[in-house]
């Protein structure tokens, strides 16, 4: 008797205990996963703005798309512009990723201790906050030493997934994109279409799977963009 009335009054205590540490260690991971992500921010910091040229090849299935030669500019806080047109191939998070944004559009689930390439490496899980958000999961792989993101992951609807690799060279102290490769690939359309009676004109397939590789070169950094650049960018939005 003594034994079960200590049982019970010793288990509800386990209990609270567990569900209090598992809300530390939410808690705590959220943190750590903020100041990962804000560490990535300061490190452009002393950036006021930068251009760089791109070359682009895109090896998408089923389209033909011709090598790219263009400019990027960028301007703090978030400012990017093309001089290329209809450039959608390439993921925002990808060129210039707004950490500010990025929070206020996802949650952090986690914080995992990982390697890339022999690398240990911090990967921060984010998950949308709207189910109206895509992609809806995404994962950032940070290297802690000098606070690059290498790697980004996102997933849309179960069916999206996109993985963009970044490698990177030093301008003027800077840790600046030197390489990127964006690789996608989409679940194959289920065989609804099949049932498409023949002589009716059917739709395109859309690209299921390809890649997109970015070379960055000639760096200019705070030679003081005017805010014109990005005007017809900022009306578009």
């Amino acid at each position: 008797m003594k034994n079960s009335r200590l049982r019970r009054q010793v288990m509800p205590r386990v209990f609270a205990l567990s569900v209090a540490a598992a809300a530390a260690v939410a808690q705590g991971g959220n943190t750590e996963g903020e100041a990962i992500l804000r560490n990535v921010e300061s490190r452009l910091s002393g950036v006021r703005d930068y251009t760089v040229t791109l070359d682009v090849v895109a090896d998408i299935e089923r389209l033909n798309v011709p090598p790219m030669h263009l400019t990027m500019y960028f301007k703090q806080p978030d400012r990017v512009h093309l001089d290329a047109g209809g450039f959608a191939l390439l993921p925002r998070e990808g060129l210039q990723p707004n950490i500010g944004k990025l929070l206020s559009r996802y949650r952090i689930t986690g914080v995992i201790k990982d390697t890339l390439e022999g690398v240990a490496l911090r990967r921060v899980l984010l998950q949308a906050k709207s189910e109206r958000r895509f992609p809806r999961s995404m994962s950032v792989y940070v290297n802690p030493e000098r606070w690059t993101a290498e790697r980004i992951v996102t997933s849309g609807s179960g069916d999206r997934l996109a993985t963009i690799s970044i490698s990177y060279v030093r301008v003027e102290g800077v840790w600046l994109p030197g390489g990127m490769t964006a690789a996608f690939a989409l679940a194959p359309p289920d065989s609804a279409g099949n049932d498409i009676p023949a002589g009716i004109m059917r739709p395109p397939p859309p690209p299921r799977n390809g890649t997109v590789t970015v070379r960055y070169s000639d760096y200019r950094l705070n030679t003081g963009l005017s805010d014109d650049v990005f005007a017809a960018d900022t009306l578009s939005r």
